[in-house]
């Protein structure tokens, strides 16, 4: 693995990032920003950059002791919300225990205490609920798991909610989307800290993308239809997905389902979030994805089995979605990268 030097912008005292958590969290929306910055502390130190560690992570909840996050697995917490005083970066877990921390007045309160001194705030995945809760994100640009946007609308009407972001900063208030989005926005954290090399450095180390390509609709919008859609066109939603490369403008849809091209599209849009022609696109892209990381076929090929026709049609298109070109999407999750 190629090294890269990290420069050190003569920080001469510990930054302290403390997550604060609760029962039923997500152990990933904790345990992968939290990492990302000690890894860059290691990295730092091991080169020779800081004289004191670059940063100290840890977890604050109400009670000092094991924590039972969603999965079963517990984390120990050996600081309490109440007696934390001096944090630089204040972080908020996601998880399935979100709804119930956003009613903790406590909680709130502390939170709020905390960030009034913290140099940055933000959040991980439904986390921006807890956060919104607080009253931080007032007028405030930001984002959480595709799947909580609505929730977070509700939360905090005044919040310009991006449902595509894998995080925003907005100030110096981030949010990001749903768990492993944590890391990508604790990674942006630690270029903002230390520079670029620093990141990439880190990035490497765990795997990473420095900035990964796309926003979250790459991973959710087919996905979301079939959650939301609740069995009006569940048959043809299928069909569209095992025949990508067949005719799907709204006049032959309409046909399979036995509707006029006008009332197909008003009730497909109502039943699914999105237009026939936004569906038939975003099953495409994915098709093209799969068969980009699986399938050693040239990119004609690609582009006829998914359904674009041709290969400039299918760069277009793909590169609209995920922002990365096929062949370079090839290049980084094909199977034999």
């Amino acid at each position: 693995m190629p090294k890269h030097s990290i420069a050190a912008p003569g920080h001469a005292r510990t930054h302290r990032v403390a997550m604060v958590a609760y029962e039923q969290a997500q152990i990933l929306d904790i345990t992968g920003p939290l990492e990302v910055f000690s890894r860059a502390s290691r990295l730092l130190s091991e080169q020779g950059r800081t004289r004191v560690p670059a940063y100290a992570v840890e977890i604050l909840a109400h009670d000092i002791g094991p924590l039972r996050t969603s999965s079963g697995l517990e984390l120990m917490v050996r600081r309490t919300l109440s007696k934390a005083r001096s944090v630089d970066t204040l972080l908020v877990t996601g998880g399935v225990g979100f709804d119930a921390a956003s009613r903790d007045e406590l909680m709130l309160a502390q939170i709020r205490r905390l960030a009034r001194g913290a140099r940055r705030v933000g959040s991980i995945c439904n986390g921006a609920v807890v956060l919104a809760a607080t009253g931080l994100l007032k007028g405030r640009a930001a984002t959480t798991h595709w799947a909580y946007s609505g929730r977070l609308e509700a939360a905090e009407p005044s919040a310009r909610v991006d449902d595509d972001a894998i995080y925003v900063k907005d100030g110096n208030i981030y949010t990001s989307a749903g768990v492993t989005a944590g890391m990508d926005m604790a990674l942006a954290m630690v270029e903002e800290d230390w520079g670029r090399a620093a990141a990439i450095a880190v990035a490497q180390q765990l795997v990473m993308f420095l900035k990964r390509p796309g926003g979250q609709s790459q991973f959710s919008r087919v996905l979301a239809v079939q959650a939301r859609e609740g069995g009006q066109f569940d048959a043809l939603v299928t069909w569209i997905q095992q025949h990508p490369d067949a005719l799907l403008d709204v006049g032959a849809l309409a046909r399979r389902a036995h509707m006029s091209a006008r009332n197909f599209a008003r009730r497909f849009r109502a039943a699914c979030g999105v237009t026939p022609a936004a569906f038939v696109a975003d099953v495409r892209v994915e098709a093209a994805r799969r068969l980009l990381e699986d399938a050693p076929v040239p990119l004609k090929e690609v582009a006829r089995r998914s359904g674009f026709g041709d290969e400039q049609t299918l760069r277009r298109k793909f590169r609209a979605a995920t922002g990365i070109l096929p062949i370079d999407y090839r290049t980084r999750f094909g199977g034999d990268s």
